[in-house]
């Protein structure tokens, strides 16, 4: 069974873990209920994309860590300005004490952020178009493969998660979907033309996978730091610096 809260916590869950296996029977009284994030982040079809993207800008993505990199070195001699204990952290206090006496490592230290920033949009831009083609491209066949699926299991009427207080698992069709999404399109393109522009669904959907992304990577190191061993590689430490991918939308 699963109630609205468990549905919600579903949606901020890793990529892989947002397809939620339905079973083969009816629907209950021809409700059902899908996911298009969960569609297109279980779709082979993203997956292969994405595989492809991190190939296609890997040199990007590797600038992207070194630029993160630089900027925690430039930071590192700022932020222990503001560190009056010297304790190795700068609280509430220290920082709001360093603005009121106007310390210029305040000023400078949101200027390094302001160019890092600027640098890291710059350098994933590329890869960020990439996946949001690739995302509209599998949602382009999203409406056909719903419609087989309520055809084939005589659903009348299909609502998004969040509407729901209850559900069995049954009303469920996300998987459903995302099979018959694979049978026809496994694979789409990462190369868009070049006065195309992703749409807002586009973007919204590819900011719940990045967000999903990041909540995972975090919870995998808070894991691991709890287990007394480093975080796996790949995954980012919990410094305030965003993971390489997926790429920020743009």
């Amino acid at each position: 069974m699963i109630t609205k809260k468990a549905i919600l916590a579903a949606m901020l869950a890793a990529p892989a873990a947002l397809a939620i296996a339905a079973p083969a029977h009816a629907q209950v009284a021809g409700i059902a209920y899908a996911n298009p994030t969960s569609v297109v982040a279980s779709s082979k079809a993203f997956g292969a994309a994405n595989q492809q993207i991190s190939t296609t800008y890997k040199a990007a993505f590797d600038q992207m860590q070194q630029r993160r990199t630089a900027l925690d070195n430039e930071l590192k001699p700022l932020v222990a300005q503001l560190d009056s204990n010297k304790d190795g952290r700068v609280s509430e206090e220290e920082a709001k004490a360093a603005q009121t006496a106007k310390n210029p490592a305040v000023e400078k230290i949101r200027t390094a952020q302001t160019n890092a920033q600027n640098d890291l949009g710059r350098l994933s831009n590329p890869a960020a178009r990439a996946e949001l083609f690739a995302i509209e491209s599998v949602l382009r066949q999203y409406e056909a493969a719903q419609l087989r699926v309520v055809n084939a299991r005589k659903i009348s009427v299909v609502l998004s998660p969040e509407v729901f207080m209850y559900a069995p698992d049954s009303a469920n069709i996300s998987q459903a979907i995302v099979a018959e999404i694979d049978k026809v399109a496994p694979t789409v393109s990462i190369q868009p033309p070049a006065d195309w522009q992703p749409s807002r669904e586009t973007l919204a959907i590819q900011q719940q996978i990045a967000q999903a992304a990041q909540i995972q990577a975090y919870q995998q190191a808070a894991a691991a730091q709890q287990r007394g061993a480093a975080p796996a590689a790949g995954a980012p430490a919990a410094t305030g610096t965003q993971p390489p991918k997926p790429a920020e939308p743009r």
